[in-house]
């Protein structure tokens, strides 16, 4: 049996992607309450070799319809199991932070903390939670270049 591991914000992870490629990721938000069955993480690099840099960088954007992202909302269950491997830790900067509020809904959050009701016009200016399942997850890896 696998130990369930414990994961954090700012930590990095491996995802292997299905073109051979390793995409070096970093947690923006572990969520624990009523959105624990999903977090939200960034790409900072992808690398066609085995010998992954964990250094900081920007997050990478890809193409989600109409709009530009760089934030991705999945399950936690690979990164519990082991399967994405998390390889370090290193704290969000503050443009990173910001990427921590979202919107759930019409409601405002910053990661776990309830901010406000939202005006439906207000809608697009946030992030949307809107979980991808592991097969869109690397639907996306493989649009970043």
């Amino acid at each position: 049996m696998r130990m369930r591991k414990k994961y954090t914000e700012g930590d990095l992870f491996i995802v292997p992607v299905k073109d051979g490629r390793m995409a070096v990721c970093q947690v923006i938000c572990a969520l624990k309450g009523r959105f624990k069955k999903a977090f939200s993480f960034g790409v900072i690099r992808i690398e066609s070799n085995e010998t992954v840099s964990v250094d900081d960088g920007d997050f990478l954007q890809y193409s989600y319809g109409k709009r530009e992202c760089s934030v991705i909302f999945a399950s936690p269950a690979y990164l519990r199991d082991g399967t994405w491997k998390i390889v370090g830790n290193i704290p969000l900067t503050p443009e990173k932070e910001a990427l921590r509020v979202f919107q759930c809904a019409g409601h405002l959050y910053c990661g776990d903390e309830y901010i406000r009701n939202l005006q439906i016009d207000e809608y697009s200016q946030f992030i949307t939670l809107g979980v991808a399942g592991f097969e869109l997850v690397q639907i996306h890896l493989s649009e970043i270049k």
